[in-house]
């Protein structure tokens, strides 16, 4: 049964049981989760359940907030509830519990499970602490009828294996991949709380989306400098932290290096909307490829709706192959024209026409939020090549100067 447990605050350590039916948390002393808190309001949100026993909360229009992982909710709007979720109503932090039968008794070293994160094709993620240092991870767990399948298992292990592999501030740690002793795949690696990209959309404003448009472009780079092509980059494999900084996660489909692009084969991997054109039509992909991923999935956060779109998958993958993509700018005017290049150049048909790698990607992306958003970045290499030549014209122009001042000085006192 799903459960509240306060975290912080004057009420820590107080649990309320979530029943299957609406819960009101508020100051009234009839609410079903009573807080005497003089920053609550009276009715202040409401617990609301599913037909699988989850929550969603909804904000009653109260006067000082409702935050769901340091995000006020607006009001009115249902938010869905995830296991591990934070909620700050007041000054008191609950910790929402989603109880769900669905977390098997597996005995993990060092681990116990706590509540389920999310579920994917090839396996569930569940956030977990650690016994000895109580610290939380997330646990990766390859759901069980594909751990007797080669290939399910290969491709589970290459994940761990290719984020393992990597260490940038915008890519998913991953600490450790194992076995239990019952034959279940598992990889830990680091918590995010937070929320995903397409959660945070109708949220971010241009200047924002650019910000996190560069560092995954960046996070990139470093990957495909590795031999890591990822092959599934969409707005749900970027997470958002607390602290308002992308990462990029889940290398489930990653390629790692040539020699098992090769083994691969030509297969349909990825998501529909975010697919480029070669690998909607099962050709040999690059890191090209992800370009034109990253720049789908950055046009959907700029104009809040995908590239493509069709009631059937394979109708979407067709138009990512056939149709000529909108320009950014006619669908989300907000976005600066230069910014609004970049993304339409990632989104080429011919994999030729799109940015050559990554990094170059990053360096135009840059040069153009410079010009856009003045003052938002750091001078990049050229600026402050331009900037030293600039100061040692002028040092030299008044090292100069200061030596026909001192000759002329001189002259005049040895010639009287």
């Amino acid at each position: 049964m799903a459960k509240l447990r306060i975290v912080d605050g004057p009420l820590s350590g107080t649990e309320f049981v979530l029943r299957n039916e609406v819960s009101v948390a508020g100051r009234h002393v009839d609410c079903a989760i009573p807080i005497p808190d003089p920053k609550v309001s009276r009715n202040h949100a409401e617990f609301i359940p599913d037909a699988e026993g989850q929550f969603s909360i909804i904000d009653l229009g109260s006067s000082n907030g409702t935050y769901v992982n340091g995000i006020q909710l607006p009001a009115s709007v249902p938010r869905q509830l995830c296991g591990g979720d934070e909620i700050r109503i007041g000054h008191n932090t609950f910790r929402y519990f989603a109880g769900d039968a669905r977390i098997p008794d597996l005995d993990i070293p060092g681990y116990d499970l706590e509540d389920i994160l999310a579920e994917g094709g090839m396996g569930s993620i569940f956030r977990a602490r650690n016994r000895e240092t109580g610290q939380e991870a997330a646990i990766k767990i390859l759901h069980p009828g594909y751990a007797k399948h080669e290939e399910f298992v290969g491709r589970f292990i290459q994940e761990a294996r290719a984020a393992g592999r990597l260490a940038h501030p915008n890519i998913i740690k991953v600490y450790n991949v194992g076995k239990t002793t019952n034959g279940r795949y598992y990889f830990t690696m680091e918590l995010v709380r937070g929320s995903t990209l397409t959660q945070k959309i109708p949220l971010l404003d241009a200047k924002e989306i650019s910000r996190m448009f560069l560092d995954i472009a960046d996070a990139l780079d470093y990957a495909h400098k590795r031999g890591i092509i990822h092959r599934d980059i969409k707005p749900d494999n970027i997470l958002i932290g607390q602290d308002g900084d992308p990462k990029l996660t889940d290398l489930g489909i990653a390629v790692l290096d040539q020699q098992d692009v090769a083994q691969t084969g030509p297969r349909v991997l990825g998501t529909p909307h975010y697919m480029s054109p070669e690998q909607a039509s099962g050709k040999s992909i690059a890191a090209t490829t992800d370009i034109y991923s990253l720049g789908a999935t950055f046009f959907h956060a700029f104009a809040g709706q995908p590239l493509f779109d069709a009631a059937d998958p394979q109708q979407i993958m067709i138009k990512h192959v056939r149709e000529k993509p909108r320009r950014l700018r006619d669908v989300a005017a907000q976005v600066p024209v230069e910014i609004a290049a970049v993304v339409d150049r990632c989104l080429e048909k011919n994999p030729e026409k799109r940015y050559a790698d990554a990094g170059r990607l990053r360096a135009a992306l840059a040069t153009a939020m410079r010009k856009s958003y003045p003052g938002l970045l750091a001078a990049g290499p050229a600026e402050e090549g331009k900037g030293r030549l600039v100061m040692l014209a002028a040092a030299g122009l008044a090292l100069l100067i200061g030596l026909v001042v001192c000759w002329g000085l001189f002259g005049e006192l040895a010639l009287s």
